[in-house]
């Protein structure tokens, strides 16, 4: 057999590692082609490196970074009212430790107090303090989450920090730094907000009074009290002071009240019968503001006979009616006379009145027994019971 030798080939040396001539140029070709193969593949794994990087600058932040907002407690603020401004926090998550600087206007809101929000209700360690530097106010917050698997993530609130305003006008709040540190202790920079809000000034103009206050006995040691509310949008309610010795001028709660609400009605017992009381009503809004005061007086009675209207104009073909109430059942007559005692006509008799129910079912028309309309002048009634007791009123007839 014969030996191959390195570098030859039969007779002469053959190299082992030597290619033969009829693979060369198609190993040429090969070369050629793994050069565009590794060439294509550099740049592919260029262009890919290159979204990466993007993907993460972009993408990246908003997993760590904070994104803050801030809110009032109300829409509607006025001066002298007490608010919260909610510094929270709407993106962001793994925050172990988040510094917070607000700035505000100390000519429109005055700093109370502030407190930890939702977010950091289990800090191990919180502050908040406010600082003037030369003609900025400031209020720092801090709060710190220890321990392992100790952060938090948005939503949520970080400080919540109360305001008093104290004049008119659009007060502006800044947070204009926000750092925070994640679990792995890396530091960044967060965003900042601006909130701006309206203070109205003091509400200093009350509703309208009541209308149509009248006033009616209801039995034995009770008065009954209708009015009408106004139609106001800031009316919260009314309010009906009580008097026995003149009218409440001035909506003074120490006083005896007797009705708070927004109803339009109330009747008032356990009085004293024929003892005078005086009743003030106000309206009021949320502030409170009082309306201009109504007045009424009344004097309740056990038992009463009064007519309604007096004086009245028998051509009006309506009449007078008489309002009875007894606190025993009973039967009535009731007759006329004149002002010098004349027998004008006997109205009704026996007539039943139910105990403690008011009754108004007998009237007078203004004729006289012969059914002609009397003149004009003074006339008294007189009513008896069928127990023997009577009372005697005046009427007036007016043409």
């Amino acid at each position: 057999m014969e030996r191959l030798q390195p570098g030859g080939s039969g007779g002469g040396e053959r190299n082992l590692f030597s290619v033969p001539e009829k693979f060369r140029k198609g190993m040429a070709k090969k070369d050629n082609v793994t050069e565009i193969k590794q060439a294509d593949y550099d740049m592919r794994k260029t262009f890919i490196g290159f979204w990466i990087t993007v993907f993460a600058w972009t993408t990246l932040p908003a997993l760590t970074t904070p994104r803050v907002s801030m809110r009032t407690s109300s829409d509607e603020i006025s001066v002298t009212d007490t608010f919260t401004v909610a510094l929270g926090v709407t993106r962001g998550d793994s925050m172990r430790t988040v510094f917070l600087r607000l700035n505000y206007d100390e000519q429109k809101v005055r700093y109370l107090e502030g407190t930890p929000g939702s977010l950091f209700q289990g800090a191990v360690f919180w502050d908040i303090h406010s600082e003037r530097i030369e003609s900025d106010s400031m209020i720092y917050m801090v709060a710190v989450m220890l321990g392992a698997g100790r952060f938090v993530s948005a939503p949520g609130t970080f400080f919540n920090i109360n305001f008093v305003a104290l004049d008119s006008g659009q007060a502006v709040f800044t947070i204009d730094s926000l750092k925070f540190v994640d679990p792995n202790l890396s530091y960044f920079d967060g965003g900042w907000d601006t909130l701006k809000t309206v203070i109205a000034p003091v509400d200093t103009f009350p509703p309208g009074p009541v209308s149509d206050f009248k006033l009616q006995e209801d039995g034995s040691g009770r008065l009954k009290l209708h009015w009408r509310n106004p139609n106001d949008e800031d009316f919260e309610g009314t309010i009906i002071l009580r008097s026995t010795e003149s009218f409440i001028r001035i909506a003074d709660t120490n006083k005896t009240v007797v009705y708070d609400g927004i109803g339009e009605a109330y009747t008032d017992i356990n009085l004293v019968d024929d003892a005078v009381y005086y009743y003030t009503a106000f309206t009021y809004d949320e502030i409170p503001n009082y309306s201009e005061p109504r007045f009424l007086k009344g004097v309740p009675k056990g038992e009463y006979v009064f007519t309604y209207p007096n004086p009245f104009d028998p051509n009006d073909g309506v009449g007078t009616t008489f309002n009875i109430l007894f606190t025993n059942n009973t039967f009535v007559d009731i007759t006329i006379y004149d002002a010098v005692g004349n027998h004008v006509i006997d109205l009704y008799k026996a007539r039943q009145v139910f105990a403690n129910e008011p009754t108004k079912t007998m009237t007078w028309n203004g004729r006289n027994g012969d059914n002609e309309i009397v003149a004009n002048g003074v006339y008294y009634f007189v009513v008896r019971t069928s127990q023997g007791d009577q009372k005697i009123g005046k009427v007036a007839v007016l043409r």
